[in-house]
């Protein structure tokens, strides 16, 4: 049972993102930009960029304002306070390099790890020979306590000669042809619950969703850095990744990180143009989630020539081909992806979630026909000649009036004006007597509202 499953969400280690610096070379002749979907507070990307910092400009989402507040102190060009799944406005084919790090359901955890093992994984071959085995044994030992009850002799019932017995090499092959489909059956129940488990985890799942958007918005040529446990590699973003990626890698943690973490880390570069024909690599990689973690960087050895064996020599190869996919984090001494530059004025849309009083204050004052409005159509106070968006009614001038915004000067010669309104609270009190004679004073506020004007003959009326 998976003892800690909320570690599964915990942000990478600051040794983690040193390695990982090592697969990266940043660019020294212009800038890049770095977008991380899930950036908690910001520390892995600006680790992961420590290198290149002078020409970095990071770009990171969070839904917590501390760290949101923590990503702008340490020097991120933009920040967005939102969750990740919120709907996005961002330049498209922008970004240098993507970090998709996915919160995992505590659904998916228990499904994953509580209810399944994953370092035990099923040894089906194992599994089966006992099986067959004791079988036989079983088989042997009912036919010899038959045997030792009945003697039938060596001649059959219509006297014909009993059949000979097996040799020892005919009952191990039909031993091993039995094992061969016994097995089979195995892995083939094995697929159909995994592909059960996927189905029903689905909806809880948002790794597809993220991956489609870093892709949306990576660079041709820009890199994916995709952090997720290995039980959730499967058709659900393998062929999202062969389909729209190039030189992919699939890293795990080291055994003590990777003990908490239950995470690998996919590295891959955007491709030019979309492919459909990496169908076999996308099946394989599928099947990363039946892939003992303990095997990541052991590849496979071909133990024969083409000229002697084709047929093995090119099942072998195609293994080891698979098989290069997979490592463990470790030290580097050359970088294995190259970030293409990435100008930030090119992207002029970066926004994830609805609007925050804070954008729209920025906008407006941005905004040159919010400023053409206001100085056409502000208050009285400060325009001469107002003129209303539309015609005002007998109600909305009272209104006016009475809140004063109309005090002054109305009208020309003869008929000009002067005018004040006001509105004055007042409170009075009165008693109140319930159904039980009880009584008791209550107080009510009202508004008296007066509109006075003196005229140009220095007389006063009182409109209201």
């Amino acid at each position: 049972m998976y003892s800690d499953p909320w570690k599964i969400n915990l942000p990478l280690s600051d040794y983690t993102a040193k390695l990982l610096q090592m697969y990266l070379q940043f660019p020294d002749n212009g800038p890049f930009t770095v977008l991380d979907w899930n950036a908690y507070d910001g520390e892995f990307l600006k680790r992961l960029t420590q290198k290149g910092e002078e020409n970095a400009f990071l770009y990171g989402v969070s839904s917590g304002p501390y760290d949101c507040s923590n990503m702008r102190e340490i020097g991120f060009h933009r920040v967005s306070q939102a969750d990740y799944r919120s709907e996005a406005k961002i330049t498209n084919e922008a970004f240098s390099m993507v970090v998709v790090n996915p919160t995992i359901d505590d659904r998916i955890i228990n499904e994953l790890f509580n209810a399944v093992d994953p370092y035990n994984m099923p040894n089906f071959e194992e599994e089966v020979r006992e099986s067959v085995l004791r079988q036989e044994e079983e088989k042997e030992r009912l036919q010899k306590q038959i045997s030792d009850q009945i003697d039938f002799g060596a001649l059959n019932e219509d006297n014909t000669e009993a059949e000979v017995k097996e040799t020892e090499e005919e009952r191990q092959e039909r031993i091993q042809k039995k094992m061969k489909k016994e097995l089979e059956h195995r892995i083939k129940s094995w697929r159909m619950a995994m592909r059960e488990q996927q189905k029903k985890i689905a909806s809880m799942r948002w790794d597809k969703f993220l991956l489609n958007r870093a892709t949306t918005y990576l660079k041709p040529g820009g890199i994916l850095m995709m952090i997720t446990p290995k039980e959730l590699i499967d058709d659900t973003i393998s062929f999202v990744l062969v389909n729209q990626y190039e030189d992919i890698k699939i890293i795990r943690l080291d055994d003590d990180e990777y003990h908490e973490h239950r995470k690998c880390i996919i590295l891959a570069k955007k491709r030019n143009r979309v492919t459909r024909d990496e169908y076999e690599l996308g099946k394989a990689i599928s099947r990363t989630k039946e892939k003992p973690y303990r095997t990541f960087g052991q590849v496979q050895k071909i133990t024969v020539t083409h000229e002697e064996d084709p047929e093995t020599y090119n099942r072998q190869a195609a293994q080891a081909k698979i098989d290069l996919l997979y490592e463990v984090l470790e030290p580097q001494t050359e970088p294995s992806y190259v970030l293409p530059i990435s100008d930030p004025k090119d992207i002029n849309l970066f926004r994830v979630g609805p609007i925050t009083g804070d954008e729209a204050l920025v906008m407006m004052k941005k905004s040159k026909l919010i400023n053409m409005y206001q100085e056409k159509y502000s208050q009285v106070s400060i325009n001469k000649d107002p003129v209303t968006p539309t015609p005002l009614h007998k109600g909305h001038i009272m209104l006016l009036l009475t809140s004063g915004l109309l005090n002054g000067y109305i009208g020309t010669g003869p008929d000009q004006h002067l005018v004040k309104g006001s509105a004055i609270k007042d409170v009075r009190e009165f008693t109140e007597t319930d159904d039980e004679g009880n009584t008791r004073v209550v107080e009510r506020e009202y508004y008296n509202i007066g509109v006075k004007l003196l005229n140009a003959k220095g007389k006063f009326r009182k409109i209201m």
